[in-house]
């Protein structure tokens, strides 16, 4: 049997059930009418899943994030 992977969240389905897993568990994740969120509603999102995460997952997003600002200001500099 196929499977596919949620662009989402990653879990794995069948093809059969990609949309239905999508449209019931990310409803709100997915584009919509609705405004887009501004700089400061999307930080705030980025807070709430940071407070969520273990001690270890905390310190692993915060050397992505360093690594991700080094990248960007090295780019900045060639530019």
């Amino acid at each position: 049997m196929a499977t596919v992977k949620c662009d989402v969240c990653g879990g794995i389905f069948s093809p059969r059930h990609l949309a239905s897993h999508k449209r019931l568990a990310h409803t709100k994740n997915l584009a919509s009418g609705a405004a887009p969120l501004t700089q400061k509603e999307i930080i705030q999102k980025i807070a709430l899943l940071y407070d969520s995460l273990s001690l270890q997952g905390r310190q692993r997003v915060v050397r992505l994030l360093t690594a991700k600002d080094k990248d960007l200001q090295k780019d900045q500099k060639i530019e």
